[in-house]
């Protein structure tokens, strides 16, 4: 198997397993502030082992300041509204299905910027996401 499809299927049994300690946090009423905290902190961990392993300095650069501004402000957005519909009382099984259809929009802009190919198999999984999430949603 493809090394990039390992490692893709590593990153999407995590995401999954993080996403459901959303709902088992907020089923257990575990403070807001000190959640995000503590689900913050493996995040400066990783930070420091791979600096500790990089061949150069940290460079920050207009852009690279801007994009990882841009992806932790929208990745905030994405945890806080997430948390906050399973705290107010919605469903995981209705949760998920609708957040995990954030797929479509990487594939559509790798398409539309990146000119990367986008096949029926690829438009047909895509439909069927939509389907599967409209079924897993009633």
């Amino acid at each position: 198997m493809n090394n990039t499809i390992i490692l893709a299927t590593i990153s999407m049994a995590c995401a999954g397993l993080a996403s459901f300690s959303n709902k088992i946090a907020t089923e257990n009423q575990i403070h807001f502030p000190t959640y995000l905290l503590l689900t913050s902190l493996p995040y400066f961990i990783l930070i420091f082992i791979v600096q500790n392993n990089a061949k150069e300095p940290m460079l920050f650069t207009p852009f690279s300041v801007t994009l990882g501004l841009a992806g932790g402000i929208l990745g905030c957005i994405a945890f806080y509204t997430v948390y906050t519909a399973l705290a107010n009382g919605g469903d995981g099984s209705t949760i998920f299905p609708i957040t995990s259809l954030q797929v479509v929009i990487p594939v559509v802009l790798s398409y539309m910027i990146f000119k990367e190919p986008l096949t029926l198999t690829k438009l047909s999984g895509l439909g069927f996401s939509v389907i599967a999430l409209i079924l897993l949603t009633r």
